[in-house]
């Protein structure tokens, strides 16, 4: 059951499922997530390759910290049963241009072994991981901890792992830097006093430790570089003592050598003072080569660290409350015999606390031969069989007339089967002295990955398999092996990803069988190696590399030679300085560089002198910009451009050209389409330089509105905009989400339900003359008949009146009421007419008029609902206008519920 543990934890890192959870008490089946925060070497010592090549993320290279940073940025992605934080060591960014890569201060900072040394990036908060990827997603971004400039992680300086974990320990105790200057953390980012705001942080264990795990990963690939081993070790077990308004609080630090050989010292000497046990020949610090082998070695920590709850008679994920994923205990159970065999008992926890087992407290006795006493003496399900016994009085199911009516086995009907899980208890009746016909819906022969408990043991799910995602299947051999996927107890009812799967890849020299055929290191030597110094062959020994043949040479300069006897010719000869003549002997505007090329130095770069042109440039290096004549007759050189002025009339300018400051400039949007963005949003074309650019980036919206990336416009930050806002027992009134009465009202048939009532449709409704249909009900009109287009019933007058909601516009789902003119809540918000067809107006559902005749007249006009009667009125050409009219007259329009509809109706 513990494997089966960590691999549930291990389960919330590898799937998307848990990325909304909630912090808060845990719900029965939810783990309780431990606090981890990620200190990253970020020294100058790793940029080192590795030999294993770049890692799996796009735009990263073969480097220790892009294999890292890979490795976080993965389980930043999909992680769920944890809350991860991360920090480095404390680096100054001197020129933040992302396009050099960030120019960092190296060594070791003067504090190194101070708290200041250390530097918060992303906080212990749930649902961060958008931060934690932008600090690794290889966006070539900025050194800075400010997110809103796309920051990045880059490697330079010293060592200083003491100091970063004294500033782990004031991060936690929500401090910043001891020198009163330096700020370890914003204190506005999420996640700055991550002990304080844990709602967990007062609950403690039995043996007085806390109920959450918090975890510091120092992930290195070298021993502390600015002070000594015994600071860091000093360091790490200060962190076990972290005292918090009074309180102590145990802070585990977790070393991770990357690049390092295991068992190293250093790294095992920080575990244990960490709050590692010293087990004998036991490696207590985790190690890893590459971003797999990270990813591996942060999820041990983790599987360690995620408490579920077993059965055992604790509140191990600490939630207040016992046991809780195991419903079926202390429950009875039996034996599964008859008769007087039958024991019973209670379901109790078995030890390894997987589960529960049925623990007989009653034994059954031992099976006898039958006897005439109404028992079952032979535990076969029978009573009496094959005895001729005397009346008892009590009818059995025996075949016999035990109460001497006449009649055998009659009536008899008793309970079978269980309600446990999905099986459903039923009952069984007697014939010819046999129980038959049992109703019950008993369990399935094995349980399903569904959310229910198939087999009714009292277990939901809980279950894992191995899996891969190879086509054709995974080989199994050397280090390739499936993968797990697993289905949690109280689950989603869903198979997991598959996580762990290590499949093929290219062979490489390094004793490891890397694509799995059962042959190590084939086919990664032979490579001619061969140089000026000698001949040679590469071969693979013992997991290196080598050139067998050639020899060694002397310190390499600029002769077109391989002195040094590497394969290269001339590499790394240092730059003789600027140079002011081109390789031509031209003059140069701005000064090259000598540089080695071909055995001999050459002027490299610089700008030479040209002709001058239209361009805004001083391309002959005299001082001034587009002098002289430049242009052909008729055209100036302006705006960088040579250009015609603008002509008279309607068309200035000739076509690709728009008429700037009254000349004809290149119009660089001309013929310029601009497609949608990946993720849908709008883009527009930028007239400074013809380049498309995202709509939203040119828009500044007012408080209170959000440029919408699809529209490239400004819309209300309101549920208006963002429909989705509202739960589904919701709706939204001008910008609000309300509760909508009709949210768990079912009506019937050919009924909708609307302001939480059901009503009846107006469709096939026939009222007589003077009246109208609402709600499916014929009511009075009080204006006698249907008004014309334009005039709505005032009931108050009970007469005709110009339509006061012409022209006026309400919120979305509000409507203008044309009692007074004013915008009120639709009453058409929510409602769902029953019938093909039907529209709602008003309130009411109904199937519109048919159109009217182009040429009708009002007197020839037979209005909808009236019962059939003629209106007489004015002649005159109706239109498609009075279409809606006709519709809209015919229903019932009140002080509260007629309105015209200003957003949806």
């Amino acid at each position: 059951m513990a494997d089966m543990r960590r691999l549930f934890a291990w389960r919330g890192l590898a799937t998307l499922t848990v990325l909304g959870a909630l912090v808060g008490p845990a719900r029965a089946g939810e783990p309780l997530k431990p606090y981890v925060f990620l200190i990253v070497d970020t020294s100058g010592s790793m940029a080192t390759a590795t030999t294993f090549g770049p890692p799996s993320c796009p735009g990263s290279a073969d480097t220790r910290l892009d294999h890292a940073k890979c490795a976080i940025n993965r389980i930043a992605s999909s992680y769920g049963d944890m809350v991860l934080g991360i920090g480095r060591f404390r680096q100054t960014t001197t020129d933040p241009d992302p396009t050099n890569g960030c120019s960092m201060s190296g060594g070791c900072p003067a504090a190194a072994n101070q708290d200041t040394a250390f530097e918060g990036l992303v906080g212990l908060s749930d649902g961060n991981n958008g931060d934690l990827v932008t600090w690794t997603n290889f966006s070539a971004g900025t050194c800075t901890n400010t997110l809103a400039l796309n920051p990045e992680l880059f490697s330079a300086g010293g060592t200083p792992i003491a100091g970063s974990l004294l500033g782990a320990k004031r991060y936690f105790q929500g401090l910043q830097g001891s020198n009163g200057t330096t700020t370890l953390w914003p204190s506005t980012a999420a996640g700055f006093d991550p002990i304080r705001t844990d709602p967990k942080r007062t609950v403690f264990l039995p043996n007085g430790r806390q109920c959450r795990p918090y975890i510091v990963i120092s992930l290195t690939d070298g021993e502390e570089a600015c002070v000594t081993g015994t600071d860091v070790n000093n360091a790490a077990a200060a962190l076990l003592t972290t005292v918090v308004d009074g309180r102590t609080y145990r802070i585990e630090t977790k070393p991770i050598g990357f690049g390092v050989t295991p068992g190293n010292a250093a790294i095992e000497n920080v575990a244990h003072a960490g709050g590692a046990p010293d087990v004998a020949g036991v490696n207590e610090g985790l190690y890893a080569a590459n971003e797999e082998q990270l990813q591996i070695a942060i999820s041990g920590i983790l599987a360690d660290a995620v408490k579920f709850e077993l059965c055992n008679n604790a509140d191990d994920d600490c939630d207040v409350a016992v046991d809780e994923d195991f419903p079926n205990k202390n429950t009875g159970c039996d034996n599964g015999q008859f008769g007087r065999c039958r024991g019973t008992g209670t379901y109790v926890c078995n030890g390894a606390g997987s589960g529960t087992t049925c623990m007989i407290t009653t034994p059954g006795a031992t099976a006898i031969a039958e006897t005439c006493n109404n028992l079952d003496d032979d535990c076969d399900n029978r009573i009496d069989e094959g005895l001729t016994c005397t009346c008892s009085g009590v009818e059995l199911c025996n075949n016999r007339d035990d109460d001497c009516d006449s009649r055998v086995d009659e009536n008899l009907v008793r309970d079978c089967g269980t309600d446990v899980g999905e099986c459903i208890r039923g009952t069984e009746s007697c014939a010819a002295g046999a129980w038959t016909g049992c109703t019950a819906v008993g369990p399935m022969p094995t349980e399903l990955c569904d959310g229910l408990d198939n087999d009714c043991d009292g277990i939901v799910d809980g279950l894992s398999r191995d899996c891969s995602t190879i086509m054709g299947g995974n080989p199994n051999v050397g280090p390739c092996h499936p993968g797990t996927q697993s289905c949690p107890p109280g689950g989603s009812g869903m198979w997991g990803t598959c996580f762990g799967e290590v499949g093929p890849r290219s062979e490489s020299c390094d004793t490891i069988d890397n694509d799995c055929d059962t042959r190590t290191d084939e086919g990664t030597a032979g490579a001619d190696c061969s140089s000026s110094c000698g001949v040679g062959v590469t071969v693979c020994t013992a997991g290196v590399i080598s050139c067998e043949g050639s020899t060694t040479g002397s310190l390499e300069t600029c002769n077109d030679f391989d002195d040094d006897c590497d394969g290269n010719v001339d590499e790394g000869v240092a730059d003789m300085g600027p140079c002011t003549m081109g390789p031509g002997g031209e003059p140069l505007c701005m000064p090259g560089v000598l540089r080695c090329v071909g055995g001999t130095f050459v002027c490299q770069g610089g700008e030479p002198s040209m002709p001058e042109v239209c361009d805004c440039d001083d391309n002959d290096c005299d001082g001034d910009v587009d002098e002289g004549s430049l242009c052909a007759a008729g055209a100036s050189c302006t705006h960088c451009q040579c250009a015609q002025p603008c002509a008279s009339g309607e068309f200035p300018c000739p076509l690709g050209r728009e008429c700037i400051d009254n000349f004809c400039l290149v119009d660089l949007c001309f013929d310029v389409t601009c497609a949608p963005l990946p993720n849908g949003d709008k883009t527009v074309c930028d007239s400074a330089d013809g380049a498309c650019v995202r709509a939203c980036d040119n828009v500044t919206c007012s408080p209170g509105s959000v440029c919408v990336g699809a529209l490239g416009e400004c819309r209300p930050d309101t549920c208006a905009t963002f429909p989705d806002r509202c739960s589904a027992s919701e709706e939204c009134v001008n910008g609000v989400c309300i509760a909508n009465p009709c949210a768990d009202v079912t009506c019937e048939s050919g009924q909708y339900c609307q302001a939480g009532t059901c009503r009846g449709t107006c469709t096939g409704v026939t009222c007589a003359t003077g009246q109208r249909c609402d709600l499916g009900v014929c009511e009075t009109d009080p204006c006698g008949a249907p008004c014309l287009p334009n005039f709505v019933c005032n009931e108050t007058s009970m007469q005709c009146v110009n339509d006061p909601c012409i022209g006026r516009d309400c919120p979305i789902g509000e409507a203008c009421d044309p009692q007074n003119g004013q915008c009120a809540q639709d009453p058409c918000l929510g409602v769902t007419c029953p019938n093909p067809g039907e529209v709602c107006s008003r309130g009411t559902c109904a199937t519109p008029p048919p159109p009217v005749d182009a040429g009708a007249r009002q007197d020839d006009l037979v209005t909808t609902g009236g019962g059939g009667g003629c209106q007489s009125a004015p002649g005159g050409q109706l239109g498609a206008a009075l279409i809606a009219a006709a519709f809209a007259v015919t229903l019932r329009r009140r002080r509260r519920q007629g309105v015209r509809a200003g957003g949806r109706s």
